[in-house]
């Protein structure tokens, strides 16, 4: 998702770290430990073998929950956030989105992410691609550890979070309640909707990067 343009683009100008969630890419994939607090422990992890104090950290639906619990509970360690399509677990409108394995779903965000990187990936890589995701959702506990977070925002709610974010969203998404909800509670908040939908940073990776420059340009070249 990030690898092929965003992240090319902001290295230009400053440090970039990327790294596969547990259970994703190349990372171990682990029968438990697919809570927001686990996924922030290794966020942390990360960021102590790097010795980073302090850092900016963009999220992707799943991922920007990770950001804005990390945000919420080790606040210290975060200097900007970027929320891109994060869905409110909660939400009936957006729960669908991780509810469950959708072989369609995936299928098609597979061929916009070629359709945008130039890129096909071979039948063998998407069986790959597949069976991961299945084997998330049917083998290990991350359903279960999905429900132990529906009241992210409700935590949100009650404890603002200080951080300067920006929040990107799509035209057509399941998650606009969350987006708006987000820009309502994060005072120091900027909230974009752009062309697409829930797989906008392959479709639109371009508005992205534009955006995060535009966020981060009082940033000295060179931060994390």
């Amino acid at each position: 998702v990030y690898y092929f343009y965003i992240a090319q683009a902001l290295a230009k100008q400053y440090h970039v770290i990327l790294y596969d969630l547990r259970g994703h890419g190349l990372s171990d994939a682990p029968l438990n430990g697919y809570d927001l607090e686990s996924m922030s422990l290794d966020l942390l992890s990360i960021l102590d073998l790097f010795k980073l104090s302090k850092v900016n950290v963009t999220g992707y639906s799943f991922g920007g929950l990770i950001a804005l619990h990390t945000a919420l509970y080790y606040p210290q360690r975060i200097n900007k956030l970027v929320i891109i399509e994060s869905p409110d677990l909660n939400d009936g409108k957006s729960r669908p989105l991780l509810d469950g394995y959708n072989k369609d779903y995936l299928d098609q965000y597979l061929k916009e992410l070629s359709l945008s990187t130039s890129l096909v990936a071979s039948r063998r890589k998407v069986k790959k691609n597949h069976m991961q995701v299945q084997f998330l959702f049917e083998k290990t506990t991350l359903k279960a550890d999905l429900m132990k977070d529906l009241d992210l925002f409700d935590r949100i709610e009650k404890n603002p979070l200080p951080h300067e974010t920006l929040l990107l969203y799509a035209q057509i998404t399941e998650c606009e309640n969350a987006a708006l909800f987000l820009h309502q509670k994060i005072k120091k908040s900027r909230l974009f909707f752009g062309e697409g939908d829930h797989s906008i940073p392959v479709q639109n990776p371009g508005w992205i990067v534009d955006k995060m420059f535009e966020f981060y340009q009082d940033d000295k070249a060179g931060e994390y």
